[in-house]
């Protein structure tokens, strides 16, 4: 509801002591405050902050890329690398990739193409990609290739030296992510798209992509749990995560009288809290409490 899924398994390592330790800090240094609940709320000052605050990140998107995007760099890296040497004829270099994993998907797609189309096409499409970034990001990828007579740098040597480990860590993710948004845009036969769309795939729900199959198909909830040979509260996770994520049929599974119950409820749809309105109307379902708040999440974004 807040739209934080962005930020989804960032910090795996952070233990649940370590964040209530934070935020009793933001609480007492004013920029959070604490309601009966115990629900924390960020205060004008802590709004006014986040809006000062140069590192707030706007491209950061683990959800979408956090699995693998590691993993795509290098690979990106790698085939700068090969086929620059590739195109100066040379092959004694040290690969910086020796793990098949790397050399395997390279080599496919080397042979997808003639040797001189392959590399025009890639330095056209890096070409293509750098003009789309701003020119400090362009330079932080750039500077980091290895190739013909040229050695890359790491990205720490490239980050202020006054930043912290964890705002190097945010930085780095922040442009690798809008890098990878970047290339997932150009068009479906880019030479770089096809060649890290496997990758960027494995980042997603791989049963909750198959529920979405059974949802194009008409079914009742039921239905579905019944041929997934799942929960139904599994089967209405998964609809709820396709909700947030994609296009959604919300008037196939949100009841006219539960519509018509919230349409008339005060308040900012991101504070309810289901236990208080189930007690002015006992019927409402969760399921469907949590679709509305979705489709109004979404309304909001479009």
């Amino acid at each position: 509801m807040y739209e934080n899924l962005r930020f989804f398994h960032l910090i795996p390592e952070l233990s649940e002591t370590q964040f209530n330790k934070n935020i009793t800090e933001l609480v007492q240094r004013q920029f959070l405050v604490l309601d009966d609940g115990g629900e924390a709320k960020i205060t004008a000052q802590g709004k006014e902050i986040l809006l000062q605050h140069e590192n707030y990140f706007i491209w950061l998107d683990n959800y979408r890329f956090g699995k693998t995007d590691e993993t795509i760099w290098r690979l990106l890296q790698f085939t700068v690398q090969v086929i620059s040497h590739l195109s100066y004829a040379d092959k004694q270099y040290i690969p910086l990739e020796q793990s098949p994993l790397y050399q395997k998907q390279l080599k496919m797609y080397i042979k997808s193409m003639p040797k001189n189309q392959l590399i025009q096409t890639v330095k056209q499409e890096w070409t293509q990609i750098f003009l789309c970034l701003p020119k400090e990001e362009a330079d932080f990828f750039a500077k980091q290739f290895s190739g013909y007579q040229q050695i890359g740098k790491a990205s720490f040597q490239l980050m202020d030296t006054k930043r912290t480990a964890f705002e190097k860590f945010l930085l780095k993710k922040e442009r690798l992510h809008h890098l990878l948004q970047t290339i997932s845009k150009m068009s479906e036969d880019s030479f770089l798209k096809k060649f890290i769309m496997p990758l960027l795939k494995q980042n997603e729900n791989k049963s909750m992509n198959e529920t979405r199959y059974y949802l194009n198909r008409d079914l009742s909830i039921e239905d579905v749990a019944k041929e997934r040979r799942m929960k139904k509260s599994t089967v209405q996770d998964h609809f709820m995560e396709l909700a947030l994520t994609s296009e959604f049929p919300f008037e196939r599974f949100i009841s006219n009288n539960t519509c018509h119950y919230l349409n008339n409820y005060s308040g900012p749809y991101q504070e309810w809290v289901y236990r208080s309105l189930k007690q002015n109307n006992p019927e409402l379902d969760y399921f469907e409490f949590r679709l509305y708040q979705i489709q109004k999440l979404r309304e909001e974004r479009e």
